[in-house]
């Protein structure tokens, strides 16, 4: 497939094709809104004028999933701005990240539903609805021709958000190499989950099927992580060929499948390339998914593992999975280099390639590859190699008869759930939170279950008190997002160290993998002390309290929950929140906004947000009470 600029094949589309569907938006509950590639180039025509008028500079995108995000992305090609992909500001959203972001873009613009007080740039401009589809596409004549396309930020060496340059060529020669890798043809049709504001969901969910021609459905990331069986109906409603996401978004569907119920009416036999990329790609996953959805149509042999980042636009190579066999922990094919562009895996000590099948590197070049950040020095990332520059993935893995086999990081990344945290800023707000009687910490993942378990080992005088390991955890997760799934406290000097007296992860997990912390594992919060005592509440906070702390205890792993524990320290992320918003919400037949969970700190408060939220919708206690109480006797909860 050629590598046209984006906007050249909407200009082409809108033209030949102009009531062809580009996108459809799907919520969950709700209906399915359209957006042509006529109402796409009208739409971005028109925000692209009021752009162009507004100034020069990079323009923040703070929209959230829906049919106005493509239409921005577009309105600032054709504007020639740079865009800066954002979370929006909101109760889930990471309010110092996003402060960091427009600290160092200094966007002169925003694109967004409503100004935000934490985003303080002048001009906010909203995306134009159904009023500018008479518009036809026309471009701004005072549009400058830019070469860089997306800022997309991700987290440097300190944690701290770096704008990655990604170029308009960058992105038309990418979007088309996935086109080609994925086997898009017209009869083809997309769907996607994953949050735009991210390059997989950007490049690989919007951007690729404009690039190919074919339409593709927007769903809400709050809606999949709430109910992840739904994405999977709607592939199967939609005929959806081409739809993924993170190892963890199969192992969670394959969670909520726990009966043959779930899977009745599900058609996976169109499902032609189910990609897993953005973490680490595992066999037992795929394998458990495949047998689990097999009866719903689902092949194996459409699994597209794959290997890319930002730096790179988005995808580095991709194949089609071999299937089950062999060893499940053994590192996954990420298929073949991309079309245009060469891999290297290199002694990163001596700067040498390696021979077939042997462990270094993973460099890359072609036209995919950024040009550096937007500040600062990025000159340590790259590298010449026969006469090329190489982009330093940091990334370490092995090629073997052609084909790319990640197999961890350079330096201690611990990337969960697509989303990067540095080892050092973990280890740092642990030590932070219990203040003098920390020493040293280690923070890695350890590859248990159906997705990785982020582990902290930590160094503390004397012994430790009950309410300490909750502290870490909030701790942690306030600073870093990442939430702890095992801590060990161990006595100082434990960890093993070099010569030189620097902690080494590597070997802490080897020793934890091999019991020598076994004595000191708290895993998912067993055993915390309650932090607050039990408040006297009405009747019905207190039942509804019982039935959502068996929920928690039941999604988290954990022996107890009590109304008073904290939520965090007890290890409840946001993919277990929302299984048991959804397993409340099934039990009782009354609403649970995944928002209401998200922001409460304990089971009483929760309760407390639910009682009132259906109190305020006509419900009542008693109606509450009645609703709990056939749902234990029909065992639909706890």
């Amino acid at each position: 497939m050629d590598a046209k600029a984006l906007t050249d094949v909407l200009r082409s589309r809108a033209e030949h094709t102009p009531d062809s569907v580009a996108y459809e938006f799907a919520e969950l509950g709700a209906g399915v809104t359209t957006l042509t590639y006529g109402g796409l180039a009208a739409r971005a025509s028109v925000l692209a004028a009021q752009l162009t008028g507004g100034g020069e500079g990079p323009v923040l995108l703070a929209y959230d999933s829906g049919l106005e995000y493509p239409v921005a992305v577009f309105a600032a090609f054709l504007a020639g701005r740079p865009l800066i992909p954002a979370y929006p500001p909101g109760p889930m959203s990471d309010g110092r990240r996003l402060a960091a972001i427009v600290d160092d873009a200094r966007p002169t613009a925003v694109l967004a539903a409503a100004p935000h007080p934490e985003i303080a740039v002048p001009t906010v401009l909203s995306v134009p609805g159904a009023e500018a589809d008479g518009a036809g596409y026309a471009p701004p004549p005072g549009a400058a021709r830019q070469d860089i396309a997306i800022v997309q930020y991700t987290s440097g060496s300190t944690g701290t958000p770096k704008g990655v340059l990604v170029r308009q060529d960058s992105v038309a020669a990418n979007t088309a190499s996935i086109a080609e890798r994925f086997g898009l043809t017209a009869a083809s049709r997309g769907l996607t989950w994953l949050p735009p504001f991210h390059d997989m969901g950007l490049i690989g969910g919007l951007l690729a099927p404009v690039a190919a021609g074919i339409p593709v459905r927007i769903l809400r990331p709050v809606d999949f992580l709430k109910a992840p069986l739904w994405w999977l109906r709607q592939i199967g409603e939609t005929g959806a060929t081409a739809s993924g996401g993170p190892d963890f978004a199969y192992a969670l569907c394959v969670r909520r499948a726990r009966t043959d119920g779930a899977l009745e009416g599900l058609d996976l036999s169109r499902w032609q390339v189910a990609f897993n990329g953005g973490e680490s790609v595992r066999h037992r996953t795929m394998a458990a998914f495949a047998e689990r959805f097999a009866p719903a149509g689902f092949r194996a042999q459409a699994f597209l593992p794959c290997y890319g980042l930002a730096e790179a636009t988005l995808m580095v190579s991709a194949g089609h999975w071999s299937g089950p066999g062999g060893d499940p922990l053994s590192p996954v094919s990420c298929g073949t280099s991309i079309p245009g562009q060469r891999i290297a895996v290199v002694d990163p000590e001596r700067l040498t390639p390696v021979a077939d099948g042997t462990e270094g590197e993973i460099w890359v070049a072609g036209p995919n590859v950024t040009p550096g950040h937007l500040h600062g020095d990025s000159s340590d990332q790259f590298a010449e190699l026969d006469g090329r520059r190489f982009l330093r993935t940091g990334d370490i893995g092995y090629l073997r008869n052609g084909e790319l086999f990640p197999t961890g990081r350079v330096k201690d990344v611990i990337v969960f759930r697509g989303v990067n945290h540095h080892a050092v800023d973990v280890e740092a707000a642990a030590l932070e939170a219990v203040g003098r009687v920390g020493r040293s910490a280690a923070a890695f993942l350890v590859d248990a279950g159906s997705e990785p378990l982020p582990v902290l080992v930590l160094e503390t005088l004397g012994r430790p008190g009950e309410g300490l390991v909750p502290r870490i955890r909030a701790a942690v997760l306030e600073r870093t997002n990442l939430r702890l799934a095992v801590v060990a406290l161990v006595p100082p000097r434990s960890l093993p160290r070099t010569s030189s007296g620097k902690i080494r992860r590597s070997a802490t997990r080897d020793a934890l993998l091999a019991g020598a912390y076994d004595d000191a594992v708290i895993a998912d919060g067993f055993r915390l002390t309650a932090l607050a005592e039990r408040r006297e509440s009405a009747a019905a906070t207190a039942d509804l309290a019982a039935v959502i702390c068996g929920v928690v205890a039941e999604v988290c792993g954990v022996r107890e929950c009590r109304p008073a524990d904290s939520l965090t320290g007890l290890g409840l992320d946001s993919v277990q929140t929302a299984e048991a918003a959804a397993v409340i919400e099934d039990a009782v037949g009354l609403p649970v906004p995944l928002e209401s969970v998200l922001a409460a700190p304990t089971a009483n408060d929760v309760a407390d947000a639910l009682l009132a939220l259906w109190v305020s919708r006509g419900g009542t206690p008693a109606l509450v009470r009645e609703r709990l109480a056939s749902a234990h006797d029909g065992a639909g909860v706890g």
